[in-house]
């Protein structure tokens, strides 16, 4: 049973970072182009693919429990807290910053004007895309040397 959670807690983490970051990764690239058009219809294709690797990193969470509970870890654990910690900002950076942008880049994009170039230019997105970042790679880090 280890061994089924275990692939399912790596399936979902995969599938839950390509369509967050490596979606993430992609509107950043089309955003640069200024084109309004492209930006409309490629942010409008993403949103659900990024929504549902939203959900991912949720299940990838609740999977990541039943593993840590079925190997018998303390639940309380130092590395699983700072695990905990890093999941929560990850989850509400996404779903706090990057979803609503993502949703007002979507509805500036239809009719093209500052309103637009001042969201593809917000230093807020920067700061959610780098505070994501490092947050996956805490996660990353304290999932696979699981110090303390």
């Amino acid at each position: 049973m280890t061994e089924l959670l275990l692939f399912l807690h790596i399936l979902l983490f995969v599938f839950s970072f390509a369509f967050t970051a490596g979606i993430s990764i992609l509107l950043n690239r089309v955003a640069r182009t200024r084109d309004a058009k492209t930006i409309h219809a490629v942010f409008s294709a993403a949103s659900p693919l990024s929504l549902a690797g939203g959900i991912g990193w949720i299940l990838t969470a609740v999977v990541g429990a039943a593993l840590a509970g079925a190997y018998g870890f303390d639940m309380t654990a130092l590395w699983l807290l700072w695990s905990y910690a890093a999941f929560a900002v990850l989850i509400l950076t996404g779903f706090l910053l990057h979803r609503p942008w993502q949703s007002k880049v979507i509805a500036a994009s239809g009719s093209p004007g500052p309103e637009l170039d001042a969201l593809l230019n917000s230093p807020m997105h920067r700061v959610a895309s780098a505070t994501s970042a490092v947050s996956i790679l805490i996660l990353l880090y304290l999932m696979t040397a699981r110090p303390g």
